[in-house]
Formats: C-alpha cells, structure tokens, sequence
C-alpha cells in the first residue's frame, strides 16, 4: 500500500501539474519532470530552455544519467564554445543529474552511475567499447568534458563533479543509499588529483522551493552613504561596500548570478593587463579606497527605489564593470579581508522603449575593442526577427536568456538566438552538420552570422524554419516510441531531414531561402518524413557499415555525409527532383 503524501509533496504534484500542462503538454510526465528538475538543479547557473535541453542524454542506454552539463568557469560548454575557451580557466565544473518521478531514492540508482561513470569519464576510454552501449548523445557529452579537462590542464583549474539526484521523496535519503552516494562520491574524486565530487539529494520539499525562489527580478544593493540623483530623469550615484556589491552579484549559494550580465557586451577576459591590475589594487592592504582608482559599474534597471539604508532593483542588469564584478568576486571567493572599501555604483532606469537603454549599453562598453558578435543583441535584425516572430503568434524569441520561459510561456514555443541559427543552417543553407558541430561559431563567427541574421532575408523565412522543425520535431519523437532511433539521439536526425526537406517540398537541387517561401507545409505529410526518415537510416546503414567509429554521431557531423545524403535524394525518383 502507497504511503500516503505528505504536504511537499502534495503542492510539488499541484507545480508539476500546473507546468506541465502550460509549458510543455507534449511531453510525457517523465520526461517533463526530468526537464524540471533539471531547471531547478541548475538554477544557479541560469541556463536558457535549449542549454537545458543540449544536456539532457536521458533515454535508451543513457548508463544510468538523465542530465550532464559542463562549465568553465561558470560558462556552459556548448557544441564548440572548446574553440572560445580562455587560456587559463580557474575551475571546471562537471553536473549530473538523475531524475526520478517517484517518492522515494533508491540503492540500484547510485550503483549504475558507480559503474558507468569511471568508464566514460576515463580519459584513456576506447569508445568502441562503449558505443552498444552507451547512446550517442551521452558519449559526445562526456567526450566534450574530457576535451576541456585535456586543453585546460596546463592552467590547473580546480575540477568539480557534482551528482544531483532528485526525486519527489518526502524525506531525505535512507543512510544506505547515502552510503552508496559516498563510496560513488570518493571514486569521482580519483578523476584527477585536483578534483572534488559532491552528491546532492533534492527532494519534494527542495524543489518546492526552488521553483518559489525563481529567477530574482528584484535585487537590493546596501550603500553607504545617500546616493545622489538627478532631475534629469531616474537614476542614482552611490558607493557600495565591496561585501554588499559581493552579495549583490551572487546567488544564496555564492554562485555568480550570470543573469546580471545579459546585456554587457563583453564576457570576462581572465587574466589580462586591466584584470591584473584590478586584482592588484583590490589585494594591497593600504588605506587607499578602492573608488579612487577604479571607474565603477553602471546598472541598468526597470526601476529603483530607495529603502532606508538600500536601494530596491527591478530587473537589474549590470551593463558596464563586468571585468570589475568578477575581480570583486573572485577577490571575496579567495577570502580577501578589506572588503569594507568602497566601489561606485551607477544606476540608471531607462525607458522600456525607443534607444535609450542600447544607447547605455554600447555608450558604456566602448572604452576598448569587442569580440566579434558582442553586440548580436541588440542590431536592429534581432530586434526585427523578436517582433515577426511575436506578431506571428507563434514564437517568442529570446534575444535575453530565460525572459520568456520565466513567464511562463510554453518550451517548444520560446527560441534562443542559438537554436534559429542552427535551425536556419540546416534547412535554409542546407547544411546539417554545420547545425550539429557548431552553436556559439553560428553566432560570433562574422561570415556565420551574416548568412543567417542578414536584413536581405524576408523575415518568414524564420518562422517557417521554426514551424518544420517543430513539426519534424514532434514526428521523430513519435516515431522513436516504436522504432528507436540510430544512435538514440535526435538531434542526429532532425537537423539532416530539415536539410532534405528544403529539396522535397521545393523539388529544387539548389533551393533558395526566397524559394523555400513558397513551399506549402501542408504537404511536410507524416508520408513524406517517414519516407525521408527512412532514406536517412538507409544511408546511416550505409555510412555505418563502412565505418563504425564514432557512430551515428560523428558520421552526421560530417560535409561528406551531408553531401551523400544530398545526392541520395535529388537522384531518387519518388522524390520527383527534377529541376
């Protein structure tokens, strides 16, 4: 007999309900309560639904792991971010979850993630070994791991696992299975001499609370002294505490708050000259403020108003002093003592419309050279896709990460910059294992970017890139339940079909992106993508016979099989190519 619910885990069952029909009513209970527990876990790092998503290996031979992200330096590791990796990098951080839908933890959880694990987080692993059976998507994520542990060892970086299993359990877990997470706990700690494992357990009452604390709109910063403010509109000038702006810019765990930091321009640069020298000035122990010798951080935000010895922040967002802020951070984080210093804060609340807060932005970052694509943002492009897209009634494109999925808005319907830009590849310029190799390259690398984000291209072309993805998306989930796919991971298929169907619905060799606006996608018929759907396993056969190393995985990442698969449809004649 089911032990009867306690209140936790009554009112996580009413959250889970309530999500699930709202964000993503598509998905299984399974499946969404992976999702959302991974969302909570990963809270601190404020991952958009598609980093989520990139993570998640759950699903036939997933060795016992439901989720696995990497981090350097609080950074997620996207498809090819190893190619943007800093010289040296101060800690590399390694997260894993297992997600179970039920009440309860269980012993046989810990024991198949203690037997998996060693193997595929073995620098030294022989992947043909591991291929039947360990899913593709879960050999490339741990392989990206293991690449940035291997490029990074010279600068020593701290390495951190941490395990998170969460369940919709009442209580915590019994002492045997925490006695198996600690013996799991210990062997992960042998991966390298530097690194550390940990094992967090969430529960019903965790994720409760984790779903009530959210993403914080509201911050509040403590000064010193009464700010000073203008009558030439909103804002204010203050000093802060370097302790106080610490808490400021840091979560309730003392993880970076990466959402403050949407709108910089710049990423943090490590260890250069200006750094080096804020560093400095932040550790000598003279009676020197820090104000003097530093131009401060400016904040824009929604609104601000001032409460007895502090200033109450809506929507935040920290647009010049980035450099600075994690200097500051990683000053407190090594224990440094003159904390009671001073630094100057600018806050300034612009209006919601017309320039004046991207004026701020590009006005306060332009002090030095950017990187390429710093500013993708904010162009006028962007700006122009969030609104056809929003006008359609389709989509909501999130030019800031999170902004719609914190709304509530459905999963499938929220589009990060990086999920068009491969969507755009893979069926407007036809080139699927572009799509598949490459993520952050799509939208810093300036001849990537162009080809996608250029004001020559009618704007519907993204909505009807969005809409046959969806539409191949939810056939190739449906079709998985009854015959899995090669190598277990969807995204091998989907983006090579989006590239066949741009020739079977125009029956172009060469189709444009001002010809595929003339496709009717009523004719992207269940027929048709079973059918492409099994061209494409004919030729995963074909490549697989040949050579199996590296699997479905590699093979799909490659121009050639692009190429071949290409040709294999243009020259069948069920397809009617003949233009």
């Amino acid at each position: 007999m089911a032990s009867a619910q306690n209140n936790d885990q009554r009112l996580l069952d009413r959250i889970l309900e309530d999500q699930h029909r709202k964000l993503a009513p598509e998905k299984s209970r399974d499946d969404f309560f992976t999702f959302f527990a991974a969302d909570k876990a990963l809270q601190d790092w404020d991952l958009d639904n598609d980093e989520i998503t990139d993570g998640i290996v759950d699903g036939a031979h997933d060795c016992g792991i439901d989720g696995i992200w990497t981090f350097v330096d609080e950074r997620y590791i996207t498809a090819d971010t190893h190619q943007y990796l800093p010289s040296r990098a101060g800690r590399i951080e390694l997260v894993l979850l297992q997600a179970k839908n039920g009440p309860g933890y269980q012993e046989t959880v810990i024991e198949k993630l203690h037997f998996h694990l060693p193997a595929l987080l073995d620098m030294s692993r022989e992947e043909s070994g591991l291929i039947d059976h360990t899913n593709a998507k879960l050999l490339d994520r741990t392989r990206r791991f293991l690449h940035v542990l291997e490029e990074l060892a010279s600068s020593f970086p701290q390495v951190r696992i941490k395990v998170i299993y969460a369940s919709k359990a009442a209580e915590t877990p019994h002492p045997n299975v925490k006695s198996k997470g600690d013996r799991l706990r210990r062997e992960l700690a042998k991966i390298t001499s530097d690194t550390t494992a940990d094992i967090e357990y969430l529960n019903a009452a965790d994720l409760r609370e984790r779903t009530a604390r959210g993403a914080k709109a509201i911050a509040e910063l403590v000064f010193t002294e009464t700010p000073m403010s203008t009558s030439l509109g909103e804002g204010y000038v203050c000093l802060a505490r370097l302790n106080e702006y610490y808490q400021f810019i840091t979560s309730n765990n003392e993880a970076l708050r990466l959402e403050l930091f949407e709108s910089n321009v710049r990423d943090y640069a490590g260890s250069t000259v200006v750094n080096n020298a804020i560093g400095e000035t932040l550790r000598s122990g003279t009676g020197e403020d820090f104000w003097w010798f530093n131009n401060g951080v400016t904040v824009v935000a929604d609104a601000a108003q001032i409460a007895g010895k502090k200033i109450v922040i809506k929507e935040p967002q920290v647009v010049n002093g980035l450099q600075t802020s994690h200097e500051i951070y990683n000053y407190v984080q090594n224990g440094g003592q003159h904390r009671n210093r001073s630094l100057l804060v600018k806050i300034v609340v612009a209006p919601e419309s017309g320039t004046a807060r991207d004026r701020i932005i590009r006005a306060t970052n332009s002090q030095t050279q950017l990187p390429a694509g710093a500013l993708r943002a904010t162009e006028s492009v962007q700006k122009d896709i969030e609104e056809s897209l929003h006008q359609a009634g389709s989509y909501y494109y999130e030019r800031r990460a999170s902004y719609y999925r914190n709304l509530g808005f459905p999963l499938d319907r929220v589009v990060s910059m990086a999920r068009l830009a491969r969507e755009f590849t893979a069926f407007a310029l036809h080139e699927p294992h572009i799509a598949l190799r490459h993520s952050d390259a799509l939208l810093l690398d300036d001849q990537h970017y162009a080809q996608i984000f250029s004001t020559r291209h009618d704007l519907d072309i993204y909505t009807l890139c969005l809409d046959v993805h969806t539409r191949l998306r939810v056939f190739l989930t449906q079709y998985a339940e009854d015959r899995p796919l090669l190598g277990e991971t969807l995204e091998n298929w989907l983006y090579p079909v989006a590239c066949m169907s741009a020739y079977t619905l125009t029956r172009l060799r060469q189709p444009s992106p001002r010809d595929l606006l003339n496709i009717d996608l009523d004719h992207l018929t269940d027929t048709l993508m079973t059918r492409m759907t099994g061209t494409l396993e004919h030729n995963f056969k074909t490549a697989l016979r040949q050579s199996k190393a590296g699997g479905v995985d590699r093979i799909a990442r490659t121009p050639d099989f692009t190429a071949k698969l290409r040709q294999s449809v243009i020259t069948q004649s069920r397809y009617r190519i003949d233009r």
